[in-house]
């Protein structure tokens, strides 16, 4: 089954029905078949979450397409298959993990091969702009602006491809659904690495060693990690109730603990698992403890206990049974 198979958008073998489709989402301004034969079967799976949203999109033939004035920031990620993109007077040849990267008012002529097939991850403005200024910690004018040609940083997006590749398997599972807060926090880290990922006209001010944030500023944020720790916890809500910006207590944080705050969460998040599966009530179960403690995949749950505590989840809960 293709990715997010369970938010099917659309099938159409229609060229037009498709550009009516990703019109208002997308900016496609124009569809062409070239050979314009039955093989053309286009798939369309699109899921919006809180701050992004994600499509999968196959097209079963030869395709040549136009967007015309993004009113929002874009990344690619093909599948299989290739192409080439003329997109804001830089070409380049799509395949592998390089895709289109385009931000407001970019736009460009896709070629795509007939077997190709992509996921296409598109962020809106305003959430990228707030994360940027949480980052930062200063106020964005003029507005972002992607810099350069349509690639971003292999690293950054390889990262991106395996929380991608995570986020649309368990959308797609019908035995359980991920908890609020881990799809929240896996948002803010796809968008985190777009904008380390891709060169833009606020870059520099990501590179470098930040300011430090002053000790209370430390203790502010581990009292609000601790009294939020079965919410969705956002760089933007700890920079606000620690009034200094988030690289700044990323660098605090590693000096003072030696790890990142979100990995401070997740410890905060082991131990009242740990202490939920030590006083279990009837019904308590290590799938139900680790997604109300914000563990979404139970292998990685099960692992991180184990590193914490010598000893598997299951363990826990049935020495205290």
């Amino acid at each position: 089954m293709p990715p997010l198979h369970t938010h099917p958008g659309l099938r159409t073998r229609d060229p037009d029905e498709l550009r009516q489709w990703l019109s208002p989402i997308f900016s496609v301004r124009s569809v062409d078949i070239p050979a314009r034969g039955r093989a053309f079967d286009s798939v369309v799976n699109h899921c919006a979450l809180g701050s992004i949203g994600l499509a999968y999109m196959s097209y079963g033939a030869p395709l040549r397409a136009s967007v015309l004035q993004l009113d929002c920031f874009v990344q690619g990620f093909p599948l299989r298959g290739a192409g080439e993109v003329d997109w804001n007077h830089h070409t380049v040849t799509v395949d592998g993990a390089i895709g289109v990267v385009g931000g407001p008012g970019a736009g460009g002529r896709l070629t795509y091969g007939e077997d190709f097939a992509h996921i296409v991850l598109r962020m809106g403005a305003a959430a990228l702009t707030r994360k940027l200024a949480a980052l930062v910690g200063q106020s964005i004018d003029p507005p972002l602006q992607l810099i350069g040609g349509p690639t971003g940083n292999p690293r950054h997006s390889a990262s991106q491809v395996r929380l991608i590749d995570y986020l649309t398997r368990e959308l797609d599972r019908s035995d359980a659904l991920l908890p609020p807060l881990v799809v929240e926090e896996i948002e803010q880290a796809i968008i985190v690495h777009f904008l380390y990922g891709n060169r833009h006209n606020y870059s520099h001010w990501l590179e470098g060693t930040p300011r430090a944030a002053a000790p209370w500023q430390i203790r502010r944020a581990v009292d609000y990690i601790e009294a939020n720790w079965n919410r969705a916890i956002t760089i933007e809500a700890i920079v606000e109730e620690t009034q200094t910006t988030a690289r700044s207590l990323f660098h605090l944080f590693r000096r003072t603990y030696g790890i990142s705050p979100m990995t401070y969460v997740s410890r905060v998040r082991l131990r009242y698992a740990h202490a939920l599966l030590s006083a279990p009530a009837e019904d308590t179960s290590v799938t139900s403890v680790g997604l109300l403690c914000g563990f979404g995949n139970m292998g990685h749950f099960a692992r991180r206990y184990y590193e914490a505590y010598g000893e598997k989840p299951s363990e826990t809960l049935k020495r205290h049974r």
